[in-house]
């Protein structure tokens, strides 16, 4: 079997979310010997699409009757692989299939999704193709905590103090930077640590907003934009706390990530689908700012009990290899209907 596994980032967005993912879709195929290639005018027996930008290259594997498997909600932070839109009017928020990305889903074969909430919004808005959940593995060898040179890279990059804390906090530059005072307030009640916000450009960024959050927000807040790969992991080895104080959904790989990297995680209930992280047992979950900011601070003053080795024994289920079979098991349903059909 040979599987297109083809995804084209952004440029400026080439570290990010979906980059990592199909890293680790190949990286689960090479564990269970299984060839890959990002050619789509290759010879090939399955596709395997994870941006909804990609319908034009999608047409072109269907057109030449190749089954296709999309990756849906594992990236949400990332432009590139977001599959939902949101809109907020007095106070209500609410998020929606992107028309292009509804489109796409309902030419697949099989729609693969993180969680069965996951799955049964997709159903509910719309998606009428067969959707199985698999969530993505973890490649645990690169979060090796026993790496001082990887760890220093932080450090060194930034130039930061090795003795203070670190809280890193994942989310966008957008319009208005919803949630993102959650984290600002934690950073003010705590000045001796280290506060970073990683974000990356939307394309609906409202620069002046965004500049002024960051213009009055605490000297230990850092605000940066996706940096390379091994920084982030660095910076993930290092952290105390992983911090998700939007409202949107956020990318599946970053949270598993994170919870390899044993980062406390804190996030807020709207970024994460219900049954992915567990309240006091793998995370701490809250609705409200105040909330976020409060178990942030207490964690950091030792008031909350840890529950970043729980979370690892949690992630440490979702191995590699184990999602490769479970790839393979899924792109094999879809080629062996077409063969008959063919025969």
């Amino acid at each position: 079997m040979k599987v297109l596994v083809y995804f084209q980032p952004n440029p400026k967005l080439d570290n990010f979310e979906g980059t990592r993912m199909r890293k680790t879709i190949k990286g689960a195929l090479e564990m269970n010997e299984v060839q890959h290639t990002s050619n789509i005018l290759d010879d090939y027996d399955v596709a395997h699409f994870i941006s909804p930008n990609d319908e034009s290259k999608m047409n072109i594997v269907l057109e030449r009757k190749i089954p296709v498997v999309i990756s849906a909600l594992f990236g949400e932070d990332d432009p590139t692989t977001r599959f939902l839109d949101y809109k907020s009017k007095d106070g209500n928020r609410t998020s929606s299939i992107k028309a292009k990305a509804l489109r796409m889903m309902n030419k697949a074969d099989m729609v693969l999704v993180p969680t069965e909430s996951a799955k049964e919004f997709l159903i509910a808005n719309g998606v009428n193709r067969p959707i199985e959940v698999c969530v993505p593995g973890v490649n645990l060898s690169r979060f090796d905590f026993s790496r001082e040179d990887e760890k220093q890279l932080f450090y060194r990059y930034f130039r930061e103090d090795e003795n203070k804390k670190l809280v890193l906090a994942l989310g966008e530059y957008s319009n208005n930077m919803e949630g993102v005072h959650a984290f600002i307030n934690a950073a003010e009640k705590k000045p001796d640590v280290n506060f970073y916000y990683v974000g990356c450009e939307t394309f609906e960024v409202n620069y002046g907003r965004a500049k002024k959050i960051i213009k009055n927000s605490p000297k230990n807040v850092h605000f940066v934009n996706i940096v390379p790969d091994d920084i982030y992991r660095s910076m993930l080895l290092n952290a105390d706390v992983f911090m998700l104080p939007g409202y949107h959904l956020t990318g599946v790989i970053s949270i598993e990530e994170a919870m390899a990297s044993k980062c406390q995680l804190i996030a807020r209930k709207t970024a994460v689908f219900p049954e992915f992280l567990k309240n006091e047992k793998t995370a701490y979950l809250a609705e409200f700012s105040e909330t976020l900011t409060s178990l942030c601070v207490d964690y950091l003053d030792g008031k909350l009990k840890d529950t970043t080795d729980e979370a690892y024994q949690e992630i440490a289920k979702n191995n590699l290899e184990a999602f490769g079979r479970q790839l393979l098991a899924i792109y094999q349903k879809q080629i062996k209907p077409t063969k008959n059909k063919e025969e």
